[in-house]
This record gives C-alpha cells, sequence and structure tokens, in this order.
C-alpha cells in the first residue's frame, strides 16, 4: 500500500485544481509553490467530519457498510487519492462531501473529482454504479458509466500531460478568478 505514496503519483485533488485552472497544478509541481488551506477550506473540513460523513449516508439511504475516508489508487494511471465515503457491498457507490452549498455551475471541477474517485475506486475496490456529489444539502447524482470513466481517464492523460511540460499550460481565466486565486503573485499566465 505504500507505493500509492510515491511522488511519481498525482492526486484527484490536482485534477480538482486542474479542472479549476490547469496552471494551478503545473505551479505546484514546477515551481514547488503550495498554498496554505484558506479559512473556509479548514472550516469545511472541521464540519465535514467522520460522523457527518456518516449521517449523509443515512440522509441519502445508501447501502451499507459505510466506509469513510477511503485510499483509492490507479496504478496504471499514477493516481491516487481518499474518496470521502464508499456505501455499500457489492454494488458501490462513492460519495464527495462538501459542507457548504455551491452553486451548480460553479461545481464542475467537483464534478470531475467525483468521476475521478469513481475510476479510481472501480479499479481499486470494485464496480462503482453510482457517485454522488453532496454540497450542503444540495446532491448531484451520476450513473457511473463507461463515458464517465473514459471521460476522467482522459482529464488524468491532459494533467499528467500539463504537469510534465516545461511550459505553464496556456490558462484564459475571466481576471475576476485571477484577482481573488491565491496563486496570482507566483502565477506565470495569470490574467491580472
Amino acid at each position: 500500500m505504500l507505493s500509492i505514496y510515491y511522488e511519481d503519483y498525482l492526486t484527484v485533488a490536482d485534477l480538482k485544481e486542474y479542472e479549476y485552472c490547469p496552471a494551478i497544478p503545473w505551479i505546484n509541481r514546477n515551481l514547488g509553490y503550495v498554498t496554505e488551506a484558506t479559512p473556509s477550506m479548514d472550516l469545511g473540513k472541521a464540519r465535514a467530519s467522520r460522523e457527518f460523513k456518516v449521517r449523509v449516508a443515512e440522509e441519502l439511504s445508501l447501502p451499507k457498510p459505510y466506509r469513510v475516508e477511503v485510499p483509492v489508487v490507479s496504478r496504471r494511471l499514477r493516481v491516487r487519492g481518499v474518496v470521502d465515503l464508499v456505501a455499500g457491498d457489492r454494488r458501490l457507490a462513492v460519495v464527495e462531501v462538501k459542507a457548504f452549498r455551491r452553486r451548480r455551475d460553479r461545481a464542475r471541477h467537483f464534478r470531475v473529482q467525483l468521476a475521478a474517485y469513481a475510476l479510481l475506486a472501480n479499479e481499486s475496490l470494485g464496480p462503482v454504479r453510482h457517485a454522488i456529489l453532496y454540497l450542503g444539502g444540495d446532491v448531484v447524482r451520476l450513473d457511473v458509466t463507461r463515458d464517465l470513466l473514459v471521460e476522467a481517464e482522459s482529464k488524468i492523460r491532459r494533467l499528467w500531460e500539463v504537469v510534465e511540460s516545461e511550459k505553464p499550460p496556456v490558462v484564459r481565466q475571466p481576471p475576476g478568478k485571477c484577482l481573488y486565486c491565491w496563486y496570482r503573485r507566483v502565477c506565470p499566465v495569470s490574467s491580472f
């Protein structure tokens, strides 16, 4: 199990950041710059405790057993992560729990994160049928189809291409997004 922590692995969080802005994982990997957790991130982690995640599983009427904070890995793709919740025995459901509500149009990077967890859980735990994004009470359900898994794998491969490149990715973000980004002071492609 230790092999999933080798430095030549990316994380599902890297993929989530890539979907939010492709420059972030490039900066992390190539410049060695990683920001501290924001106060809202710390608050979200505190609220989304193990007990909270079990309550979410019960609220969603998911099949038991519930496993919380489960390591998943794809050695083939060199990606690892820890999924918030895995429910069921033979036909699994993976759940990514966010303590706070977000507008659905601003949650695309979380859906990509969820799809990647489904892919990794499918490879390391068994067949995943459903993936659920819990956004502070709002629920997004995804059927885990071949297309969803292929898309997640494709995004992981693109992420590897970006972080292994010596040049930063071409990024076109709205200036307002860069204005509030913690990486803007070191970002070689910032719009601000």
